[in-house]
Formats: structure tokens, C-alpha cells, sequence
């Protein structure tokens, strides 16, 4: 996550043991963040389950919290600008580690999803501020080691995330079933807490930017009214009127949204999101890219776990198992991909790695068509290594190439847009992807897998399709990467 911030921090003095402790509690906390995610779909079944949730609950219970972390990471970021880092990451953690607790305790799937989405909120104060606070303890020349630790997080939150999800719901501690994942980041919100607030250095931008809470209203309405229809829409068999309605309502109010934003830009006031960024051709590319392409990818995620648990009923340690081996490919081609590849052979490293993605899916989706409780995660593991093989081929020199030939003066602007846009996916990803599925299913109740097979297969169809339009897009990336500082 990139702070949108107008001028970095100044460093601090401190150092040793101290340094290193607030070092590892705000890289804690960002661990809970990530960890969440991952471990969730591991969960899903298990839930829809014990509460008798739908198919459109299950859905909010993904999109719900990072629609929430999307459309307030930016406001996050410039709040610790204006107030503090130390004091927005302390609240960011306190809120996140309440809202976990009530989300453990929730009796009914309402009040779960509905305290996913506050969680969801507070993470958007917490994680900003993660690498503010490394900016405030570290010199330019000494952030190597800290920016690498923060970098791996991801990669270690989704190979941990769905063993470690496996491993509690099997365990059934003191009979909380999947209430355990929830409950766990309580002890260690609370130790992060009291520890952060005695080692944290506080710090503030010299140049405050302004909010803009009009903007994030109008996005998050804009964003609702689309997201709505389309995950209540897997409930309702043909869709209703209202759903059509609520639709269009979505595009004018976000359209609204571009115009308000744009009339703040060229006002000279501070916007949401940076408009003149998008006069920029690899800019604009690069976020449809990667809006395109996310849209997928975290669609599977959820899809991959129903069809592997409640359609072939694998245990939740064997459907972990399965998908390990998706980030364990990931992180080796995102190496691959940026350090090796990008340099040499520049845009056509994300265009091998949209290739590559497309075999994954192809591999699963014709394992998927035999699909029976015999199979094992070994079945899968072909398409699941070439799948994460692919997304690391393709995430890190997209990220490159999109913010290549942003000014200096707005880069952290373009980071904080570029991390929004993959959230924002990630929501609309799993509403799109998750209708699908659920529609599929619901209509072949009766065949293979209870449904959930062809419904999975019929999802990574259209995943290809997205990944082909895709690779026409990613001609609007250029061709090669010149590597800046800013």
C-alpha cells in the first residue's frame, strides 16, 4: 500500500531494539489485515453452514470488507497525515480488533457481513500508516531491509492463510468452529496495541493535504449501487426490474463522482483521486488493466474453494493444501517477472504472464469437467501452479509500467490510486464471478459435483475471457520499462 501523502515524512532518530520492535508490531498488524482475507474463503463453507447463509451473504462477506479497505485507504493515508501516524495507526488497530471480536460473535450472517464491512473500515486507517511509520524511523539509504519485509507480507499471508484457516477449523478450538479465525486477531490487536502505543514515533506530514469526504460518499454510493444488484442478483432467478434500475443509478452517480472530482482538480483543491493522471495513456491503461484483471483472479479464490469443499467435499486442510501452491508460484514469478523479465523484454512480461494465467485456467477447467469426491489436491496442483505462476508474471511489472511515467509530485497519488483500483476489482471481482457461479450451480443442482462443477467451470470461461481482453489492453502499457526513483 503506498500513503498518498504530498511530501514524505522526516526521519526520526530512533534505532536499535526500540526501532526494531515498532518495526515488527506495525508489520504485525498489516499481517492481520492480509491474513484475513486469505484465510476467509477457506472458512466460507463452514459458515454458510452454521448460519445458513446465501449465496449473496457469503459474497458481501469478501466484497463487503474490501470495498470498505478500498474506498477508505486513501482518506486513511491522509488522515495520518493530518493527525499522526502513530495516533490514526492506533485507532485503525483498536477499531480492527474490535470489530474481529464482533464478527467472532456475530449469531446471524447479517451482523457478520455487516461487521466485515467495519472491519474493513478500520483497516483502511490502520494499514496506511505501516509505511509511513517506515518512512518516520528509517533513513532513505536503511529502508531496503524494512520495505522487503513489508513486501513479503502478502506472499506469506496467502500461503499461510488457507493452512493455517484449515488447521483451525479441523482443530474446532473450544467449539468455536470459524469463529477461531476471528478471535485470534483480538490477543494480538491487543498486544500490538499496547505495544505500538508505548514504541511508535509519532510524525505527521509538513504538507497537509485536505479531505475530500464528499468524494469518497458519492464513490461509495456510486460503487454500492452497482456491487448490490449484482450480488443480490444470484438470489433471483430472472432479475428483477429494481436490479436493472439500481444498475444505472450506479454509472450516473460514478460518473458524477468523475465529474466532481475533476471540477476539484482543476479548482486546484485536493481530490480523492489525482484526474490529470489519466491523461497519462499508461496510466489509464494500466488501471483498466488491472481492474480487468483482478476481476478473475479474486473471483476464483472463492469459487475454487466452494467447488472444492461443498461440491467435491474435500476437508478443509485438503482444499488449503490444494490452493497452496497458487502463492507459492506467485511469489516466483512476481521475481521472475520484475527483476528478470520487465528489464529485457519490458510489456511483453505482463502479456506472458496473461498467456500463462489463461493455461492455468484452461488446465482447471478441464480438470474441473471429471470433477468426484475422489480427487485429490494433486489433480489440481497443475492448473493451480500455472494460474500463480501467471499472476506473479503479470502483477509486479503491471504495477511498473503503470506508474512509470507518473510526475514525481504526484507518484504516492498514483500509488494510492493503483492499490484502490485492485480493491475496488477485488469487490466487483467477487460479485460478478460469485453470481455466475451461484447461478450455475443453483441450475445443475441435480449433476456432477451438486452443481458446483459446472458452475466453476462456467466461471473460468469467463475468467478467459477477461484475461483475453486483457491482453488487448495491455498495448496501451509501454513497451519498455525505464526504471525511476521518486
Amino acid at each position: 500500500m503506498s500513503t498518498d501523502t504530498s511530501a514524505p515524512p522526516a526521519t526520526t532518530t530512533a534505532s536499535g531494539r526500540a526501532r526494531t520492535v515498532a518495526l515488527v508490531v506495525i508489520l504485525i498488524a498489516s499481517f492481520m489485515d492480509l491474513l484475513d482475507a486469505t484465510i476467509l474463503n477457506v472458512t466460507l463453507p463452514s459458515i454458510r453452514e452454521d448460519l445458513d447463509a446465501s449465496s449473496a451473504q457469503l459474497q458481501w462477506l469478501l466484497a463487503g470488507y474490501t470495498l470498505a479497505f478500498a474506498l477508505g485507504i486513501i482518506t486513511g493515508a491522509r488522515l495520518g497525515d493530518l493527525y499522526g501516524y502513530r495516533r490514526v495507526f492506533l485507532v485503525g488497530v483498536a477499531g480492527f480488533t474490535l470489530a474481529s471480536a464482533l464478527c467472532a460473535a456475530a449469531p446471524n450472517a447479517e451482523l457478520l457481513v455487516a461487521t466485515r464491512v467495519v472491519q474493513g473500515v478500520f483497516a483502511a486507517a490502520m494499514v496506511p500508516q505501516v509505511l509511513s511509520q517506515i518512512q518516520l524511523m528509517y533513513a532513505p539509504q536503511e529502508r531496503g531491509g524494512a520495505m522487503a519485509a513489508f513486501s513479503s507480507l502478502n506472499g506469506l499471508a496467502s500461503a499461510v492463510g488457507p493452512i493455517l484457516g484449515a488447521a483451525l477449523l479441523e482443530a474446532d478450538l473450544f467449539g468455536q468452529s470459524w469463529r477461531v479465525v476471528f478471535w485470534l486477531n483480538v490477543p494480538i490487536g491487543v498486544v500490538a496495541l499496547v505495544v505500538a502505543s508505548r514504541v511508535l514515533p509519532e510524525g505527521r506530514a509538513e504538507q497537509r493535504p485536505r479531505l475530500d469526504p464528499m468524494g469518497m460518499l458519492i464513490s461509495g454510493a456510486g460503487l454500492v449501487l452497482v456491487l448490490y444488484p449484482l450480488i443480490a442478483g444470484s438470489e433471483e432467478r430472472p432479475w428483477p426490474a429494481w436490479t436493472y434500475v439500481c444498475l444505472g443509478l450506479g454509472v450516473v452517480v460514478l460518473f458524477l463522482f468523475y465529474r466532481y472530482e475533476k471540477g476539484l482538480s482543476g479548482s486546484g483543491k485536493t481530490p480523492l483521486i489525482e484526474m490529470s493522471l489519466f491523461r497519462l495513456r499508461s496510466v489509464g491503461g494500466g488501471l483498466l488493466l488491472q481492474f480487468l484483471f483482478f476481476l478473475p483472479v479474486m473471483g476464483f479464490f472463492l469459487t475454487f474453494m466452494q467447488m472444492l469443499q461443498a461440491g467435491l467435499d474435500m476437508s478443509p486442510m485438503a482444499a488449503g493444501v490444494a490452493i497452496l501452491p497458487w502463492p507459492i508460484a506467485t511469489t516466483i514469478g512476481a521475481g521472475l517477472g520484475a527483476a528478470v523479465l520487465l528489464p529485457k523484454i519490458g510489456r511483453a512480461t505482463v502479456q506472458l504472464g496473461l498467456v500463462v494465467l489463461a493455461v492455468g485456467f484452461l488446465l482447471l477447467t478441464f480438470t474441473a469437467r471429471s470433477a468426484d469426491p475422489d480427487m485429490t489436491w494433486l489433480d489440481f496442483l497443475p492448473g493451480v501452479a500455472v494460474g500463480g505462476l501467471g499472476l506473479g508474471l503479470t502483477v509486479a511489472p503491471l504495477a511498473a509500467l503503470t506508474l512509470e511515467n507518473i510526475p514525481g509530485e504526484h507518484a504516492s497519488s498514483g500509488s494510492g490510486l493503483f492499490n484502490t483500483v485492485a480493491q475496488i476489482a477485488a469487490s466487483v471481482g467477487v460479485a460478478v464471478m460469485g453470481t455466475i457461479f451461484f447461478a450455475v450451480r443453483d441450475s445443475h443442482a441435480d449433476g456432477r459435483a451438486h452443481g458446483f462443477a459446472p458452475g466453476f467451470i462456467t466461471t473460468m470461461w469467463a475468467s478467459l475471457g477477461f484475461v483475453a481482453v486483457c491482453f488487448v489492453v495491455s498495448f496501451m502499457l509501454p513497451k519498455k520499462s525505464a526504471p525511476k526513483s521518486w
